[in-house]
């Protein structure tokens, strides 16, 4: 017994109990809507889509901005034409809120430059997560950097190449700090607003106008940036009005308007009488808050970041245009006072590029808390049962074997590997059904794989000790097979299964139980089961 205490195979099996243990005990186990509850969401979509098709990619695309790793345990589906319901396993209001903005947004991604669209979000192709190329988080004076690198198609890395060429300009030269340039800015957005109408009051307008040439890095608002190019690039329509009302040219513009704009954007401070005016027209009504900080048009026109090219992008030290090198490979960044803030910014960012963007515009979203579909009470009886299943396997195993010394470590093996694989699955997932039936194939596995390796060993009439470990190899060789063939079934589910929702999980923890048990827990019943019976 001493032995088998000093074999590092036990000693790593205890480890890694202790390890689990420290981890439920500090962490708790993480549970998905069908146990804790969680935030259904009511998405009404701006136009009723019929198409079996078009609904399979917005309920994609809304399935991966709720949970884009497939780990948070998320459902969503149609209800109707024009209404989508998701649910997912999370109650804490700033982390529902984030969801909620991001699920309020169509997601169409677009760069311009003087009003021209240089490239969108379906001319990205990759967004490299590597340090190297200048992905994450960097300190900047009192603030965050974060930087979001990305690569363009071909035919959009020509565009930027040949609308961004020499687009600097050589304020000052001197032989200490070589050349200055004042260069043109990008201007990032995501939803530019379609078919609409800005309305933008003098008060507002002034107000936004010194916001932006004082500039505001915690939005991506450069000093000096002029309002005029923003409502350029911005490319809708706008009024500047009198905040006591339309004035009769301007009512015959927006009639005019009207015929081909199908919405009003507008500060949501704007006089009621105006408002019903707007409506009577026939515009729907968009309206943004307007405060003292950021300006009202940057929101509205959904700005995301304004971005001064540098002299190497616009790519000031070549002649011509034909000798130009394409530019595909490109960087968005912004910054935030708080490493949290920051790294939020560009996380969202990332989903909705990532997830692209929908075919309709949301119209409006509301959100209600779901109570928990089975509860802890359900997991007190799958315990119970667990236990059950176990001891009757253990009888099974007794009356195969008849060997009682060797049915008690099958028994703490087997528990082994439930508290194993749900401690370290707790860390990247939650539990939903799909986690929990991935545990109980985990240690289904497992329990195969141990009568596997004790049929080897038993086999025979010699029981020697050279024989028991050519025994265990050959066990071995069987158990590693079987636990392949599960990795390369469950894999692909894991790398390529966005949107697949819990049939992730199930996939998650099932590969972390096989690979718990080949690596830690089978290695340690071999021993314990080969001391016993070179005992016998």
């Amino acid at each position: 017994m001493a032995s088998l205490i000093k074999n590092w195979r036990i000693v790593l099996l205890i480890a890694c109990l202790i390890i689990a243990f420290l981890i439920i005990g500090a962490r708790g186990l993480q549970f998905g809507i069908d146990f804790s509850g969680g935030t259904l969401f009511q998405v009404q979509l701006g136009e009723p889509i019929a198409d079996a098709g078009e609904r399979a990619k917005i309920v994609t695309t809304i399935q991966q901005r709720l949970d884009w790793t497939g780990l948070r345990d998320t459902s969503v589906n149609f209800f109707g034409d024009s209404f989508v319901i998701a649910q997912v396993a999370e109650t804490d209001p700033e982390t529902v809120e984030r969801i909620e903005g991001l699920l309020k947004k169509q997601g169409v991604f677009e760069a311009t430059i003087d009003g021209n669209t240089i490239f969108t979000g379906e001319d990205i192709i990759e967004m490299p997560k590597d340090p190297a190329k200048g992905y994450g988080l960097y300190r900047k004076g009192d603030g965050f950097r974060w930087v979001l690198p990305f690569v363009l198609k071909s035919n959009a890395a020509n565009r930027f190449t040949e609308l961004t060429f020499h687009r600097c300009e050589l304020i000052s030269y001197s032989p200490d700090a070589g050349r200055e340039y004042e260069c043109d800015k990008t201007y990032f957005f995501i939803d530019r607003p379609k078919k609409a109408v800005l309305i933008i009051p003098d008060a507002v307008y002034y107000n936004d106008e010194q916001i932006l040439l004082q500039g505001l890095p915690e939005e991506g608002i450069p000093t000096g940036t002029k309002i005029k190019e923003v409502l350029l690039n911005v490319a809708s329509p706008y009024l500047v009005v009198s905040d006591d009302g339309f004035s009769a040219e301007q009512m015959q513009e927006l009639q005019g308007l009207a015929a081909e704009n199908k919405f009003a954007v507008i500060p949501d401070t704007l006089n009621e009488e105006m408002q019903q005016q707007l409506l009577d027209l026939g515009f729907e009504l968009r309206a943004f808050p307007v405060s003292g900080q950021a300006p009202f048009i940057f929101n509205a026109a959904g700005l995301r970041s304004i971005i001064s090219l540098s002299e190497g992008v616009a790519q000031m030290d070549v002649a011509r245009l034909q000798d130009a090198q394409p530019m595909d490979k490109l960087q968005i960044f912004g910054f935030a006072f708080t490493p949290e803030d920051a790294e939020q910014r560009r996380s969202d960012l990332e989903i909705l590029l990532q997830s692209g963007s929908l075919s309709v515009s949301v119209r409006s979203i509301s959100k209600e808390t779901i109570s928990p579909l089975l509860g802890e009470n359900f997991l007190q009886n799958a315990a119970l049962m667990g236990l059950l299943a176990l001891s009757i396997v253990a009888v099974v195993l007794f009356l195969r074997y008849r060997i009682l010394k060797l049915t008690f470590p099958m028994i703490f093996i087997g528990l082994s590997e439930v508290i194993l694989t749900a401690a370290f699955a707790s860390l990247i997932s939650k539990f939903d059904l799909g986690a929990v039936a991935g545990i109980v194939a985990a240690v289904g596995t497992g329990v195969d794989n141990q009568i596997v390796i004790s049929d080897e060993l038993i086999r025979g009439e010699e029981l020697a000790a050279g024989s028991l470990f050519s025994r265990v190899k050959r066990a071995f060789f069987i158990v590693t097979a079987a636990a392949c063939t599960t990795l390369a079934t469950m894999l692909p589910i894991i790398l390529i299964g966005f949107g697949l929702g819990r049939l992730v999980g199930f996939a998650i923890t099932t590969t972390i139980g096989v690979l718990t048990g080949v690596l830690v827990t089978r290695p340690a019943f071999a021993e314990i089961a080969k001391a016993i019976l070179e005992r016998k």
